[in-house]
């Protein structure tokens, strides 16, 4: 009986343990998605960044050559 009891106890312990360490990693990972999500907006923001910047560009591109279309071919443009 004796042994039982203490086989209990030691499962109870070891139960006891696993339970904090899920706890823990549930903990990390839920941090860890709050980061990744994070960044996936920064990325995203960034990426949108870009493609404005890109198409101010190709605006501002396209508005010279038309300029300068009209300035050397005047029946053309």
């Amino acid at each position: 009986m004796a042994i039982q009891k203490t086989i209990r106890k030691e499962i109870g312990n070891i139960e006891g343990q696993l339970s904090k360490r899920v706890h823990s990693l549930e903990k990390d990972v839920t941090r860890l998605l709050k980061k990744l999500e994070k960044k996936e907006n920064e990325v995203k923001k960034l990426k949108d960044k870009v493609a404005s910047d890109f198409m101010k560009n190709v605006r501002k591109t396209v508005k010279k050559a038309k300029k300068t279309v009209r300035k050397h071919l005047p029946k053309i443009g």
